[in-house]
């Protein structure tokens, strides 16, 4: 091989030199501190090695770091090495007639650009491309077939044009100059207008790419990594822009969240630095396929909607010339803009883990840029695989009102829908045909709308924007866990560590048992559990909290009075408490929602009192008196015992559709003092004083009246069954923190 001239930087980093062929044209350190090494390599050439070592006077062997095969031909080359290890390092550009590539350190192609022909000048680009323009509306009227002959035949007759045809997909120009660069002459958008218009060239269905959601063990999704969002429209102003809309539902859900109404590359490179990783990205640009002029896909560019110059900054030139922006003019423009291009996404763009990005664009689904998207660390990237139209922002904006539980985007369920996970949504739009534009289509079409393609992150996949509870359980006691608890089921992430979640019931934090991405949550039930709703609260790097569940309570005074002999009587008032969540539960968006029996029993929170009067005369001589009584409790039932002394017990099943408390069992018992006083023969008096036992079972009283209540309000309904010398009664009851019609299922 011959060796490449060395040079010395300042910086440390120094290239090799030799008079011999191949020619250094220049060596920078690039805007992504990479050291860049431009150079020419000769006719013959079949190989090209960059090299590097860390010491010229050691014997060791160069490390060979980039590597590429090249046709045979002069070509213009550039390496861009990352930064070693070490305060220096030396490097070496090697070219050979071998074909075969021999093996390096660096595999990423992105690292190196391979460009055959002599450059052309950007201002030249730029003019032809804006002539173009003016071309295409000169000859829009024609017949598609004469249009893009025409616009082919006018580019080949252009100076420094090498090569014209027409994309097979759309009828895109490809415009090939004699550095080899590919411009894009872009069909005009499509837009509801055109559905009465036939398409530029005949349908045709993309060849589907296996798109994997990662290994066979499904990775667990969480929340993104960061709150910071961003939300940009790269269209023309005749579009409807969803942007401001998805804006405003994140801000609204806690993310810091900043709206692009237009898109210039600088700001692009601005959203998502790799000292700043985003979120979540809503983007809505046009995508245009181009390819070589064998037909052999080169990739699909994303618009930025910003203008280009004939000169412009640096750090332009430097993403032009990498193959990170690409020119292009829309049909019914007169000036190209700039489009960026999968490299861009990987070089320029980073997520953070488990982040969600949705990329409203023509082709945006095309694995070229999906895979670019993933490469760059997004959780789950989607957008559409073929061309969309100006209506396909509503599926966007369903996306991100389920999983932010905005009820904002038809169809709006009532009662209110909480926040849902991406898979539930994806599954939820593939079943409803949600996931096709709903955009007009062309008179000749010939195959469906576009469609979403979804990607998912091996390891890190995106999964929801808010934690969601769906409902909470109550949760036997078991060996391993001998008390009263709740399980509450929802959308949650894995556990983020006990000094980065909470579980709040009325603002008070609960004591979490356990925490599974799957199975749910589990927290202990205090012994007098609080008043209020149970909400779940992460804090990785923000806070994110989910929506209030309402644990309705109810609150019911009975009265259960006993008649005894004579005027003896015994009353026991009992405030019994019992709660649960009736709120109801989906587990898709627009399902009916689910009412399953809930389950309850008393805690340590139910009051009562007995307490007995009268007197009874069963003869001449004896005196029976009723007195005094005992105060009632209820406990934890994990610390009942075989005592049953001044107890208040319940428990049954609430069954919402239905409206009844399933096998509701209310017992209770105390005690109250009974004074017998005889009068003896002799005229002397025997008095005796005993505690006698005041018990309740209800059960044979609810045969008569079960205990009922209003499914939508929660009222329970009066009742007063009674037998002789027995009543039980209880009054008309409203719970507290009854659901209604906002509060999210």
């Amino acid at each position: 091989m011959k060796l490449l001239q060395v040079l010395s930087l300042a910086l440390g980093l120094c290239l090799g030199a030799n008079a011999a062929n191949p020619v250094t044209t220049g060596t920078c350190i690039d805007s992504l501190g990479r050291f860049e090494v431009d150079a020419t390599v000769p006719t013959g050439t079949r190989c090209a090695v960059l090299e590097i070592s860390g010491d010229l006077s050691s014997p060791a062997p160069w490390r060979q770091m980039l590597a590429c095969a090249t046709d045979g031909r002069e070509a213009r080359l550039v390496f861009r090495l990352p930064r070693q290890p070490g305060s220096r390092c030396f490097a070496r550009v090697r070219t050979g007639t071998e074909t075969t590539v021999p093996a390096v350190e660096l595999s990423d192609p992105d690292l190196i650009t391979l460009s055959y022909g002599q450059p052309v000048a950007e201002s030249v680009k730029v003019d032809l491309l804006t002539v173009a323009g003016t071309k295409m509306i000169q000859w829009d009227g024609l017949p598609p077939a004469t249009f893009r002959a025409n616009l082919i035949a006018w580019a080949k007759s252009q100076p420094n044009v090498v090569d014209a045809w027409a994309e097979s997909v759309v009828g895109n120009i490809c415009v090939k100059f004699a550095d080899g660069e590919v411009c894009v002459l872009m069909q005009k958008p499509r837009t509801s207008a055109d559905g009465g218009t036939p398409m530029p060239m005949a349908a045709a269905e993309l060849p589907k790419e296996e798109v994997t959601f990662g290994p066979k063990v499904a990775p667990i999704g969480d929340l993104p990594g960061k709150n910071t969002a961003v939300t940009a429209f790269s269209l023309e102003s005749r579009f409807p822009n969803s942007a401001p809309t998805i804006a405003g539902w994140l801000s609204g859900k806690g993310y810091n969240t900043t709206n692009y109404l237009i898109t210039t590359v600088p700001e692009i490179v601005s959203w998502a630095p790799d000292s700043s990783p985003l979120g979540v990205l809503f983007w809505h640009a046009h995508g245009v396929p181009y390819e070589d002029e064998k037909g052999v896909k080169l990739g699909v560019m994303i618009v930025t909607g910003e203008y280009a110059k004939a000169v412009s900054r640096p750090i332009y030139t430097e993403m032009r010339n990498s193959g990170e922006l690409r020119l292009g003019i829309v049909k019914g423009e007169t000036v190209p803009q700039y489009a960026v291009t999968a490299k861009f996404i990987r070089q320029r763009m980073h997520f953070a883990p488990h982040s969600i990005v949705v990329l409203d664009a023509c082709f945006g689904g095309d694995p070229d840029i999906g895979n670019a998207f993933i490469a760059a660390n997004a959780g789950s990237f989607v957008s559409w695989d073929w061309l969309s139209g100006d209506h396909s922002g509503t599926p966007c904006l369903k996306i991100f009102d389920r999983l932010l539980g905005t009820n904002q985007e038809p169809p709006i369920s009532v009662p209110k829908e909480r926040s849902f996970s991406l898979d539930a949504i994806r599954w939820w739009m593939a079943q409803n045909g949600y996931d096709y534009d709903p955009s007009p289509q062309y008179s000749n079409q010939g195959r469906p709308n576009a469609k979403l393609v979804w990607y998912s992150h091996a390891t890190t996949p995106g999964h929801i924007l808010l934690p969601s509870v769906m409902r909470v359980l109550a949760e036997a006691p078991y060996e391993t866990e001998p008390f009263s608890k709740y399980l509450i089921e929802g959308d949650f992430g894995p556990d983020p560590g006990e000094s980065q979640r909470s579980v709040l019931w009325g603002g008070q934090v609960m004591k979490v048992e356990r925490w599974h991405h799957y199975d749910g949550i589990v927290i202990r039930t205090p012994k007098n559990p609080p008043r209020g709703e149970i909400q779940v609260v992460k804090s990785k790097n923000y806070y994110s909290y989910s929506n209030k569940v309402p644990i309705t309570e109810w609150t019911v005074p009975f009265k259960y009075e006993v008649a005894g002999e004579g005027a003896l009587s015994a009353t026991m008032d009992l405030n019994v408490k019992f709660r649960g969540d009736i709120h109801g539960s989906r587990g898709m968006p627009e399902m009916t929602p689910q009412y399953l029996g809930v389950v309850f029993s008393n805690m340590a929170d139910c009051t009562g009192t007995v307490t007995a009067t009268g007197v009874h005369y069963p003869d001449v001589a004896t005196t029976i008196t009723w007195s005094g009584g005992s105060s009632l409790k209820s406990i934890d039932p994990t610390d009942a015992n075989d005592v049953m002394t001044d107890l208040i017990w319940n428990n049954g099943v609430l069954q919402v559709s239905a409206g009844n408390a399933l096998n509701f069992t209310l017992r209770a018992s105390g005690s109250f003092t009974s004074t017998e006083r005889v009068i003896l023969p002799n005229g002397g008096v025997q008095t005796t004083v005993s505690q006698e036992g005041a018990g309740l079972d209800a059960y044979v009283f609810l045969l008569k009246k079960p205990l009922s209540f209003n499914p939508a309000t929660g009222v329970l309904a009066a009742g007063s069954p009674s037998y002789p010398n027995a009543k039980l009664s209880w009054p008309a009851v409203t719970p507290q923190f009854a659901p209604n019609a906002d509060t999210p299922r």
